[in-house]
């Protein structure tokens, strides 16, 4: 049987389309309004991006228990960092800016669209005075501030510069010790050679010496709740190894002001 002889496959040539110039015309129109939308797009986000950057900080808002800080002195202290406007503020420098003011602890500060800044406010505790003119709050931190009645009852600290910390932890640690006999620490005193003394609110004076004041302390307790509790103690000097030197002021002349008498207190 003969075969019959395979088809080759034909080749279509593609038919060429005439472009005409009505064809071109509407090419050239349809690009052109492409690239006419792009510059458009561009024009307006660029005037938003400058209406953005323009837009200025109308409102300071102040959150938080604001006793000292008066919201006056809070605009006139960022008077200066709001004028950058609204998008351009730099809230870290502000926030330290905030902190740097005399009675703030810790602030933290936030935009709030369109027009507003809101700062909250955490005051200073204070625990002590410390000196003439400054306090020291619950971290043993200084900070300066005006005196007035309400404050009268803090403790008054003194010591060389950069002891604050220090004193601050052992005066809280004295009147820890203190409280099973009811006296309170009105003034706590370090001399450039390190030696401490408390002065107690009944008017006695306690001497500490330069070291092992918490082990002095509780021999203090023991011997003021033992021995001293009900007598007219002027001073105390804790600054002997087993014992210490009291200053008894003799009842019958208390009042007159007469020279006190000193003895020795053996403890063990």
């Amino acid at each position: 049987m003969s075969r019959k002889p395979a088809r080759q496959a034909v080749r279509k040539t593609p038919e060429t389309v005439r472009v005409t110039w009505p064809m071109r015309l509407r090419r050239i129109a349809l690009r052109a309004g492409v690239v006419v939308g792009l510059l458009l797009v561009l024009a307006a986000t660029g005037r938003a991006a400058v209406y953005l950057l323009d837009l200025r900080v109308e409102r300071l808002v102040v959150h938080g228990a604001a006793e000292h800080v008066a919201q006056t002195d809070l605009e006139k202290q960022l008077a200066s960092a709001l004028d950058a406007g609204f998008f351009s503020l730099d809230l870290e420098a502000i926030r330290s800016e905030l902190e740097a003011m005399p009675w703030v602890y810790r602030a933290t500060v936030r935009r709030r669209w369109p027009d507003a800044v809101v700062v909250r406010i955490e005051e200073q505790r204070p625990v002590a005075r410390w000196g003439l003119d400054g306090f020291l709050n619950h971290e043993g931190d200084y900070f300066s501030g005006a005196f007035n009645d309400r404050w009268a009852e803090l403790a008054r600290l003194e010591g060389p510069a950069g002891s604050e910390a220090a004193m601050t932890r052992r005066y809280q640690n004295l009147e820890a010790l203190l409280a099973p006999t009811g006296l309170q620490v009105v003034a706590l005193h370090q001399d450039v050679l390190g030696q401490v003394s408390a002065e107690l609110d009944n008017g006695s004076l306690l001497l500490l010496g330069a070291d092992n004041h918490i082990e002095r302390m509780s021999r203090f307790v023991t011997l003021w709740r033992g021995q001293l509790e009900d007598q007219p103690v002027l001073r105390v000097d804790m600054r002997y190894e087993h014992g210490a030197a009291v200053a008894l002021l003799p009842t019958s002349q208390w009042a007159m002001g007469s020279t006190p008498v000193v003895e020795r207190k053996e403890t063990r």
